[in-house]
């Protein structure tokens, strides 16, 4: 696996801030992603490194079986290759979430509760999107 991220020039800005907090409804989970973009385009969320908080009884952390690793810099390549099971992790990658917290109910045992960490980069010889650390099965 090659490089995880790129630095961001954008990481030092002040960030605007929004004058209410703004509530964001979606259906499918991965259609959150072109708003999270548009609140880093218009820099109120950092490009690079912020902490995300995920509440949903599934992980949603596989990653799309195609997607190659140079395409989560093409946004629109990007969010044609996604749905609601593998959104997370391209975003990831690409350096937005340095830091993903499922907050999960009690009976959702996809992962195990506790810290999992691995690394998200790009195959050496597919260019594909890959994680590093093999996850469990997410779904049965």
């Amino acid at each position: 696996m090659e490089g995880c991220s790129k630095s961001a020039p954008f990481s030092s800005r002040k960030l605007r801030t929004f004058r209410k907090l703004p509530v964001f409804v979606v259906e499918n989970h991965n259609e959150i992603l072109p708003v999270i973009y548009r609140c880093i385009g218009s820099k109120h969320l950092p490009f690079d490194g912020f902490t995300f908080l995920h509440f949903d009884s599934h992980p949603d952390m596989l990653l799309p079986e195609t997607l190659q690793a140079d395409d989560v810099y093409d946004k629109e390549k990007l969010f044609s290759q996604l749905s609601i099971e593998n959104w997370l992790l391209p975003a990831a990658y690409a350096g937005h979430f340095n830091t993903i917290w499922w907050i999960k109910p009690s009976w959702a045992t996809q992962i195990s509760e506790g810290e999992t960490e691995f690394s998200i980069g790009r195959h050496r010889t597919t260019g594909l999107i890959r994680v590093v650390k093999e996850l469990p099965v997410l779904f049965a």
